[in-house]
């Protein structure tokens, strides 16, 4: 299903950023770090006002009579721009509303007074799904010189489809990549159904987190073996051909394809200015598999370029994150 950064009827975008704008070009960037308020303010994610309204009363097609039911809600929001309540979901009784100002609350209360700051949130898919990070204060160093900022994500959904999910994220800065796939050997992952306590899980997050430098350090060795670990051109074309197999019936355009995945990837590896402090490591392919499925894989249909790269990269539960963890765990253990 696509998700996008949403647009609202006056041209404005659900999205905000500190510092620098974001790759796709959407939304508000701040000159500076900015606080809990702001990023809601900026992003437009403020005073939405999430509510379940009961369905009440509805007639039986088959017999035309009425039936009334106490177990269906909608989940309806105010329009930030418009001001028109706005359905974005059908839930049950059970179901608990995270306001946009909860997520932002959460990520403050969890960090304490680490020094993060708030850096990017949006909205995506017309509100159904939001998003908010913050960036720690210490980057981490591989190879002392690579830098790695971890950032904390929280996903959360108003539609009833999905958890609240906090990750933690290094990201390498050169490139702007998500590296959460990085991680899938660590506890980096916190989810809360809509039914549970997500205020009184403040404990319970902390340490399914791991947020100490320790898990920052338990990431920055992992990448500190690969990068450690020489690879040539051939042993790199090696392990491209198992990370996207080349089916044996394949058709002449799933070829043409496949040979084009090929040599971006190796371009990428062996030429591209990005990977120069790190080339012919193992370290080196990961960046230029992530770099490609973030920045120059191909994009098809009568969609924005630029907006769909963001998906990609934004969303974490897009097919290329099972791309880029395969990956890993093709150059972790091979």
């Amino acid at each position: 299903m696509a998700h996008e950064i949403e647009v609202f009827a006056n041209g404005s975008a659900g999205f905000a950023a500190a510092g620098k704008p974001g790759w796709h070009g959407l939304g508000y960037t701040a000159p500076g770090p900015m606080t809990a308020e702001d990023l809601l303010s900026n992003a437009q994610l403020a005073g939405w006002n999430v509510r379940k309204v009961p369905v009440g009363q509805v007639t039986d097609p088959v017999t035309g009579l009425p039936v009334v039911t106490d177990e269906d809600f909608l989940v309806v929001r105010t329009n930030p721009v418009t001001g028109a309540p706005e359905r974005l979901g059908r839930v049950g009784r059970d179901y608990q509303v995270l306001q946009n100002e909860d997520v932002t609350g959460f990520l403050q209360t969890l960090v304490d007074e680490s020094g993060a700051i708030f850096d990017t949130g949006g909205s995506l898919n017309g509100g159904r799904r939001v998003f908010v990070t913050m960036r720690l204060p210490e980057p981490l160093m591989v190879g002392g010189f690579d830098q790695l900022d971890l950032y904390l994500a929280a996903f959360s959904r108003h539609d009833g489809w999905g958890s609240f999910v906090t990750v933690a994220t290094p990201v390498r800065v050169v490139c702007a990549n998500t590296e959460r796939a990085a991680l899938a050997h660590h506890a980096s992952k916190f989810t809360v159904r809509h039914t549970g306590n997500v205020a009184g899980r403040i404990a319970e997050a902390r340490e399914a987190l791991k947020l100490t430098w320790k898990h920052g350090e338990a990431f920055a060795a992992e990448a500190e073996k690969l990068l450690a670990m020489p690879m040539d051109v051939k042993e790199f074309r090696q392990f491209a051909a198992r990370l996207h197999p080349l089916p044996a019936d394949a058709k002449e355009l799933a070829k043409r394809n496949h040979d084009l995945t090929m040599r971006d990837l190796e371009y990428l590896f062996a030429q591209a200015p990005t990977q120069e402090p790190i080339r012919n490591t193992r370290w080196a392919a990961y960046n230029a598999v992530t770099e490609r499925l973030d920045h120059k894989s191909p994009v098809f249909g009568s969609r924005d370029v630029a907006t769909v790269r963001a998906e990609r990269a934004l969303l974490d539960d897009h097919d290329h994150d099972k791309v880029k963890a395969r990956a890993f765990r093709l150059l972790a253990t091979a």
